[in-house]
């Protein structure tokens, strides 16, 4: 079975870290894979399209697996005639698509041979909002490769942002939008900080375009209540589970998202997890075995629980240990790859 990877938007790092995973951890006689990436891609682009057909006419391409709508939208244009089956990953709910690129996203639902989804909370969502066959659509769980990110650079966080050993160090990962909620953070730490704990939370995270107005709504909570001496915006961080690894509790609240993958690279790396009970979160926590878990949008009960785990650092570093010990297995990108096996071999036989 030949299988492309189609993606033109590798902004989305989290995607392209796990094409390359999913490449060098592909052990089987059975499968050949490729991969396309065209940042520039555009739909009218004829001398492209024909480029890639050809391609998946000489190379007798069964499958293109896409991980992004407009992605899977190309890959149904360019296999229009072409007994290629096309595969969407899906990492979100799309919500807030409007005009032109929501007709694309419902063109996409209703034609791809399957759509992954990240939860089995997402998945029910979609199957009941869109009608969809659940036969021909799955659950898989993100996964990582543990030799790439323990072989990445380390560099020390307090040394890098100043910040004192007498002083915890929580901190908070992901860009500035609604569904990634970092003002509960913030009232979180305005409110942690009148219980006389020296701590600093850094904030690992960019603004988005598109969410400018809600990144405007955070500084000006964090300038109206002199949150500086508490909070200190690192922008982008490129290894995430190194930042993680070095916080003593990683806090996070999460809106509406059909997978936190945050969430999971801080369990993973082994620094105590306080989040939001959420229900997707509640799926890939275990319903709380792998985090502490706080009732969404009670800042009382997110800023106890964050205290509690301040005040016995180390019981909770070794719960903390054993959690990474077992998320280590769930996440490998060895049980995601042999999913992905599976759930080949099904589409292709539809």
């Amino acid at each position: 079975m030949r299988i492309v990877y189609l993606h033109t938007k590798p902004s989305f790092s989290e995607i392209d870290d796990l094409i390359l995973d999913i490449r060098s951890n592909f052990k089987s006689d059975d499968f050949q894979l490729y991969e396309i990436q065209y940042v520039d891609f555009k739909w009218h682009k004829l001398s492209i399209i024909k480029k890639i057909r050809h391609f998946l006419i000489n190379n007798k391409i069964d499958i293109i697996h896409t991980y992004y709508f407009i992605d899977a939208f190309y890959a149904l244009l360019l296999t229009k005639y072409l007994n290629v089956k096309v595969i969407y990953s899906c990492y979100s709910y799309h919500d807030k698509l409007r005009g032109l690129s929501k007709m694309m996203m419902k063109y996409v639902l209703n034609n791809v041979s399957s759509i992954i989804f990240q939860t089995d909370v997402q998945r029910n969502k979609f199957l009941s909002k869109f009608n969809l066959n659940p036969q021909n659509h799955f659950k898989l769980l993100h996964g990582f490769s543990m030799e790439r990110l323990d072989s990445r650079e380390s560099k020390s966080l307090r040394d890098e942002y100043f910040i004192d050993d007498f002083r915890y160090l929580i901190g908070t990962y992901g860009d500035f939008t609604p569904e990634r909620d970092m003002l509960s953070v913030y009232k979180m730490v305005k409110r942690l900080r009148k219980s006389g704990r020296n701590f600093t939370c850094l904030v690992a995270g960019e603004m988005i375009d598109e969410f400018d107005f809600y990144f405007d709504e955070c500084k000006y909570y964090y300038l109206l209540h002199g949150l500086d001496n508490y909070i200190t915006y690192v922008g982008h961080h490129d290894n995430a589970v190194d930042f993680m690894r070095q916080l003593d509790a990683f806090v996070y609240h999460s809106n509406n998202e059909a997978v936190a993958l945050p969430v999971i690279q801080a369990m993973i790396s082994g620094v105590n997890v306080i989040v939001n009970d959420d229900e997707m979160i509640k799926e890939i926590t275990s319903n709380g075995k792998y985090a502490t878990l706080y009732k969404s949008n009670d800042i009382v009960d997110f800023t106890n629980n964050t205290r509690q785990i301040l005040s016995d650092l180390e019981d909770y570093q070794l719960i903390a240990e054993t959690v990474s010990e077992e998320c280590r297995k769930i996440f490998s990108i060895k049980k995601h790859i042999q999913g992905l096996k599976e759930i080949y071999k099904k589409v292709n036989n539809f």
